[in-house]
C-alpha cells in the first residue's frame, strides 16, 4: 500500500468514526465523545479503537492525516492532542440542527416517512443524518407533505436548495429552503399572528367598554339582530303520506294563517310551522288543544273532530328555550 493510499485509508476510518451514521450504533465511540464536554477525543484513544488497530495507525499518524482533508468536518484542540466534530453531536435528539438543515414541502408517496425521505435526499444531495417529521396537535407523527432534513455537511444545504432548479425536481416539484430562512418566515408569521391577536382583543375591549357605558342600547341592538321568539310551532300526528299543501289547509281550519312550513317529508308525521306573531302561535295551539282533531287520511284537509285527545289527535306546542335556538341555528345553515 502506497503512502497516499494509507493516508486515504486512515482519513476514511477517522471520518467514519465521527460520522452521524456510525454514531447511531457505535456505543463505544459515543461514550468517548460524550465523556468530554466539548466532544474531544484524544488521538491516543483513537489509535486503540478496533479499525485503527487493524491498520496499526499511530496517534501522530492519525493527527497528520486529519490535517490533510478532515478539518472541514473535524477540529483540533489547541494543543493538537485531541480532535472533535465541528457539527455538535446530540444523543437521542428530536430536533434538527439549523445550520445543517433544510425545510422541504411538496413530498408525496412513496416519500412519506423518515427512511424513504432520507434515501431520496442521500441520493440527490448527500448523506442525510436526521429527518424530522413534526408531530401534530395531539402529539403524534402524521406526515403532511413537509419535514426537516439534516445533512452531514453544511455544503449539502446549498446543494439541496439548488435542487429546485434541476431536472431532478421536475417530477418531484419540491419547495426547499434553508432552516435559517424557514425560521425567519416563522418569526414573521408569529409576529403578525400576535399583532392580529392584540387587534382582536382591542376590538373586544372596545365592545365591552361600550356595553358598560350604554347597556340598554347594546341589548336593543342584540334584540334587533336576534331571531323572532315564540313564533315556531311543532306539529305532530299528521298522516305520514299527506302533502305540505294538505297539512297547511288542515291547520288553517283554526282560523290562523301560517306564514311558513318546513318541507313535509313523506313518511314523517311531524313538521314545524312559523306564524306571524307569538300570539298567532299560541292561538293555533289553543285551538287544537280545545278542539281535538284527527287527520283520517293523506287527503284529509278538514280533520275529524274527537271528543278527547288520544294518540291519533294533532299535537301542537310552541318551541321555547334551547329547542327554539336549535331550530333557528339549523334554519340559518340552510
Amino acid at each position: 500500500m502506497s503512502k497516499e493510499e494509507r493516508q486515504h485509508k486512515i482519513i476514511n476510518v477517522l471520518e467514519t468514526y465521527f460520522s452521524d451514521a456510525s454514531l447511531l450504533w457505535d456505543k463505544i465511540m459515543v461514550s468517548k465523545i460524550t465523556a468530554d464536554p466539548e466532544g474531544f477525543v484524544s488521538f491516543d484513544t483513537l489509535s486503540k479503537l478496533q479499525k485503527f488497530k487493524a491498520i496499526e495507525a499511530t496517534p501522530e499518524e492519525i493527527k497528520e492525516c486529519s490535517k490533510i482533508r478532515s478539518l472541514n468536518k473535524l477540529k483540533l484542540s489547541e494543543d493538537e492532542t485531541r480532535i472533535a466534530r465541528i457539527k455538535p453531536f446530540i444523543p437521542n435528539k428530536k430536533e434538527e440542527l439549523d445550520e445543517w438543515s433544510i425545510y422541504v414541502e411538496g413530498l408525496t408517496k412513496p416519500y412519506v416517512d423518515e427512511a424513504s425521505i432520507s434515501e431520496l435526499f442521500t441520493k440527490l444531495v448527500g448523506r442525510v443524518s436526521f429527518v424530522h417529521i413534526p408531530e401534530n396537535k395531539r402529539g403524534f407523527k402524521q406526515f403532511q407533505g413537509f419535514c426537516f432534513v439534516e445533512f452531514d455537511n453544511k455544503e449539502s444545504v446549498y446543494k439541496a436548495i439548488k435542487l429546485t432548479e434541476s431536472t431532478d425536481n421536475l417530477k418531484l416539484k419540491l419547495r426547499i429552503m434553508s432552516k435559517f430562512e424557514w425560521n425567519k418566515y416563522k418569526e414573521d408569521y408569529l409576529k403578525r399572528f400576535e399583532e392580529r391577536k392584540q387587534w382582536i382583543q382591542g376590538l373586544w375591549q372596545e365592545y365591552n367598554n361600550k356595553q358598560q357605558e350604554n347597556p340598554s342600547k347594546m341589548e336593543l341592538d342584540k334584540e334587533e339582530t336576534a331571531y323572532k321568539k315564540g313564533v315556531i310551532v311543532f306539529v305532530d300526528h299528521l298522516d305520514p303520506k299527506c302533502s305540505k299543501t294538505t297539512a297547511i289547509e288542515l291547520l288553517q281550519t283554526s282560523g290562523v294563517s301560517i306564514a311558513f312550513m318546513t318541507p313535509k317529508k313523506k313518511g314523517l308525521t311531524s313538521v314545524h310551522i312559523r306564524l306571524e306573531s307569538p300570539e298567532d302561535a299560541q292561538r293555533i295551539c289553543d285551538y287544537f288543544e280545545n278542539h281535538p282533531t284527527i287527520q283520517e287520511n293523506e287527503q284529509d284537509k278538514v280533520g275529524k273532530a274527537s271528543k278527547e285527545h288520544s294518540a291519533e289527535t294533532l299535537k301542537l306546542r310552541v318551541l321555547k328555550g334551547r329547542e327554539e335556538e336549535i331550530y333557528w341555528e339549523n334554519d340559518r345553515k340552510k
